[in-house]
């Protein structure tokens, strides 16, 4: 994958939901899947996004589009999804050793550090809705995406940003 954006899950959720919602914006939507091969999805990312239950894999379209409706745009629009190699991996494992990861809900979890660590192996940038943190922190726990990839030397953005870099307006 050629991509240079790597989104967290809070991009889609977000967006889909309240910010920027198809509604409102559908040629947002249409532009972001036009641009998809600058998206990088990596796996666990992928799969926080409106994950569809086993239960309900076989529903009826229309009764997924219901229920389901990011991650059925999403696979309509061919995101691809990256897969985690070894040595991603290994570098995520020692991110989340280094930063306490503990899926404490005041800093990054562990996708988030998989996330990181896919950016900084494949020399990425970061999108997210995460605010800087005007201070560090007391605890690495507690330290959230843009603070974590700023003392990694990864690149990390807004979605407004990513959105102007890509020439994309609604």
């Amino acid at each position: 994958m050629s991509g240079q954006y790597c989104l967290d899950a809070n991009i889609f959720i977000s967006a889909w939901n309240s910010g920027y919602t198809m509604r409102v914006f559908p040629s947002l939507w249409k532009q972001l899947a036009q641009c998809r091969n600058d998206l990088v999805l990596i796996k666990p990312v992928f799969d926080e996004i409106d994950p569809i239950s086993s239960a309900d894999k076989k529903l009826p379209k229309k009764k997924k589009i219901e229920k389901y409706p990011l991650r059925v745009w999403m696979t309509e629009n061919c995101f691809d999804v990256e897969s985690i190699t070894d040595e991603i991996n290994a570098v995520s494992l020692e991110l989340e050793e280094e930063y306490e990861t503990n899926n404490n809900p005041k800093g990054a979890n562990q996708n988030d550090i998989t996330l990181i660590a896919y950016a900084k192996v494949k020399e990425k940038t970061v999108v997210t809705f995460e605010e800087e943190q005007p201070q560090k922190p007391g605890k690495k726990k507690n330290y959230k995406i843009p603070l974590i990839c700023n003392e990694q030397g990864v690149e990390c953005i807004k979605f407004v940003t990513m959105l102007d870099r890509l020439d994309i307006g609604v």
